[in-house]
């Protein structure tokens, strides 16, 4: 077993920051004025984009092939609660539901946003967030690449079982947005910026033909995101969200791709209101 801390440029620092990136606690609608008391609840699903074989050599400073297309989406569900002064708190949670090999376990996320009323037209808003929380997964040893022969085309790592590896997500973070009051039909667009710290880990625990291999990676590194979307009032009650999120990330490849390696996502959401 071993443990070290990777450059956040690095192939395996870059995969860490890509799939922390699917998880950013950025906020579903800009701060919006609030009272005591009143509380929201929302439901959201962004996109994951998928990686090429290229882009998934991530072992071994980027000479290793790895599973990194699980889950094509990821959801989040949200609780507000005004808490006066124009200031919303709010609580996130990913339940633990497992797709193609992946399951988040405790992931959740804090944030306190507050609005402020630019002119009858504007709206900015300011909101600090933080998520804490991991994901397993078969990264290192997938179902599929365990039912091959170990050491032959397909297995040349020798997986002899599905790995149990484990990404921890953390980070923290503040945005800042402004928004249209409305524009017509009850449209709200928006666009925001994202300055995140983020402190992702990796734990592989993977069965293999010499061993178990037991390894420890780290890496930290600052992240932008920039955000646009709409939101439509569908009625007091009811709101509905589409929104896009691109945050720029950098790698040093042995060889250079033609691919994007940046994160960009599409993400969707609905959310009830209930006033006091």
């Amino acid at each position: 077993s071993f443990a070290y801390e990777v450059k956040s440029n690095s192939p395996e620092g870059w995969a860490m920051a890509y799939t922390t990136s699917s998880s950013l606690n950025l906020g579903l609608i800009p701060p919006k004025w609030s009272v005591y008391g009143n509380i929201n609840i929302s439901a959201e699903l962004n996109s994951i984009p998928k990686l090429s074989a290229e882009q998934q050599k991530i072992g071994f400073s980027g000479t290793k092939n790895e599973d990194l297309n699980k889950s094509p989406v990821f959801g989040r569900l949200r609780l507000g609660m005004g808490m006066g002064w124009n200031t919303t708190a709010e609580l996130s949670w990913t339940p633990p539901f497992k797709i193609n090999g992946a399951r988040p376990k405790n992931l959740w996320g804090l944030s306190i946003s507050r609005s402020f009323m630019v002119n009858d037209k504007w709206h900015a808003g300011l909101r600090i967030f933080a998520l804490q929380g991991s994901v397993f997964a078969d990264v290192t040893c997938s179902k599929d690449r365990a039912s091959i022969e170990p050491l032959t085309d397909g297995n040349s790592v020798g997986c002899t079982g599905i790995s149990n590896d484990k990404l921890t997500m953390d980070h923290r973070g503040i945005e800042t947005s402004l928004s249209f009051n409305e524009l017509r039909s009850g449209l709200k667009p928006w666009i925001s910026l994202a300055l995140s710290d983020i402190d992702p880990s990796v734990q592989v625990d993977a069965p293999l033909i010499n061993g178990r291999e037991l390894a420890f990676l780290r890496t930290q590194s600052k992240v932008q995101t920039y955000s646009m979307g709409v939101n439509f009032d569908y009625d007091k009650e009811y709101m509905l969200t589409l929104s896009g999120s691109y945050t720029p990330l950098s790698v040093d490849r042995p060889i250079k791709l033609h691919s994007n390696e940046d994160y960009w996502t599409i993400r969707i959401g609905i959310t009830r209101n209930f006033s006091r």
